[in-house]
């Protein structure tokens, strides 16, 4: 175990989730603050379509290195919480699947454009082609992350994330104000900052090695515990990322281009409530993997609750600012996004519960129930996008998710309940004792 955790074994679980939780969402913040101006720059200089474009080339080699990837990259923060294998075994088993399932699903990708329709559309096919280049760097990502998150590394996660946003803004500043690459460009600065991560977890791995063999041959059996543990939940996060990015596909087949990049700016500014939920995830996941079950049930009601909390004040204020920040952000022409934002806003809220309780699920490896949850989900978005955005455009398509977002929320509340014994109120209802906390961390801070 790192330095960095022994020095505060001796804390509560609950107190160190809060100060991990913490640290996590301040680094998140510092991202947005971060993201903010790259995202402005695009929009500003790409215009509409360029927007759609960029965020299609994008959300694609993404989605496809996410599936392929069969939730090995969980299975690793799951097996090196555990401590069942050697470091360098899981980094043997990471470079081996990088390399297989780089070719395998580029070769999927660059099989989709042929078949998908809309991917032949001028300007946007060879910019896809490109992205292809996207994927096995984000293989090399994905894999680096689980390893820090699996020996809790949360500093150290903190910064990779942290410098992806910065060199990102970075490349694409050169791009697009002095190379002036266009669309093409921008990818290329995205490429570049997944890069920049990778070489930092490289360096990570090499501490923590301490001169000893940084990569060894994987045994066989970490393959299969990889491959099983990834794929009880996989086909549950293949959903996630459906139900958050699918709505993508159908605004580009059915309303075009422009409509998405309008859309993709809604979608931007609405997800960044996510930074809230997603910070207590990330350290929830790995630290839940180490307690009892009886502490896990005590843990989670209260990380839930006071999660939503904060994410319901967080977005009552984004939507009274809601109209200042996009014409502020991204100027008039953005404008026609207000109302799909506005409308997305709830669903967000509501999906800080399912975030939560999707690392409680993964903790406890009992990741099926979030799978039947968001399947649920899934299947009541699509079938309301293919009512309401021939209708309603990009404003159908924000209803779509905010429904699906809150009933996905419902049924794992109800798994929650079912597994743990806690009740609903106790789960997102604020308690006596969460106030109790709030005022003793006042008082320490502010010294009253």
């Amino acid at each position: 175990m790192s330095e960095e955790i022994e020095g505060h074994v001796a804390e509560s679980p609950a107190r160190t989730v809060f100060r991990h939780s913490l640290m996590t969402f301040g680094t998140r913040i510092g991202i947005v603050l971060v993201n903010i101006p790259t995202s402005i720059l695009v929009a500003r200089l790409l215009g509409t379509e360029g927007q759609g474009t960029y965020t299609s080339a994008i959300i694609f080699p993404t989605m496809f290195a996410f599936i392929g990837l069969l939730g090995v990259d969980s299975a690793h923060t799951f097996l090196l919480s555990k401590k069942r294998y050697h470091v360098a075994q899981i980094n043997g088993q990471s470079v081996l699947l990088a390399c297989l399932m780089s070719l395998l699903i580029a070769g999927a990708y660059l099989l989709f454009l042929r078949l998908y329709p809309p991917a032949a559309a001028p300007g946007l096919r060879d910019v896809l082609l490109l992205a292809t280049a996207l994927i096995p760097v984000l293989l090399a990502k994905y894999l680096s992350v689980a390893f820090l998150l699996g020996l809790q590394k949360i500093k150290r996660f903190n910064l990779a994330n942290l410098l992806q946003a910065g060199s990102l803004l970075l490349f694409m500043c050169l791009n697009l104000l002095l190379i002036r690459g266009g669309t093409r460009g921008a990818i290329i600065a995205y490429l570049l900052s997944e890069i920049t991560v990778t070489l930092l977890t490289f360096a990570v791995a090499k501490r923590v090695a301490r001169g000893g063999p940084l990569v060894e041959r994987p045994p066989r059996a970490l393959l299969r515990e990889s491959i099983g543990y990834g794929l009880r939940g996989h086909f549950g996060n293949i959903l996630v990322q459906f139900t958050y990015r699918f709505d993508m596909f159908l605004v580009l087949s059915m309303v075009g281009l422009s409509a998405q990049g309008l859309y993709s700016i809604s979608v931007i500014l609405a997800e960044k409530l996510s930074h809230i939920p997603r910070s207590v995830q990330v350290v929830l996941f790995p630290k839940l993997s180490s307690l009892s079950t009886e502490e896990a049930n005590d843990l989670t009601p209260r990380v839930v609750r006071n999660s939503f909390l904060l994410t319901v004040m967080a977005g009552a204020a984004l939507f009274l600012l809601s109209r200042p920040l996009l014409l502020l952000f991204y100027g008039t022409p953005y404008l026609p996004a207000l109302q799909a934002f506005r409308v997305l806003i709830p669903g967000v809220v509501a999906l800080s519960i399912s975030t939560v309780l999707a690392g409680d699920f993964s903790g406890r490896d009992r990741r099926l129930y979030h799978t039947v949850a968001t399947a649920i989900g899934f299947a009541v978005n699509i079938v309301l996008c293919f009512f309401w955005i021939p209708r309603d455009g990009i404003v159908g398509a924000a209803w779509a998710s905010t429904v699906a977002y809150t009933l996905q929320a419902l049924v794992l509340l109800g798994f929650f309940r079912k597994l743990s014994g806690r009740g609903l109120a106790e789960t997102i209802v604020i308690q006596r004792e969460d106030l109790e906390l709030y005022a003793r961390m006042l008082k320490a801070r502010f010294g009253g």
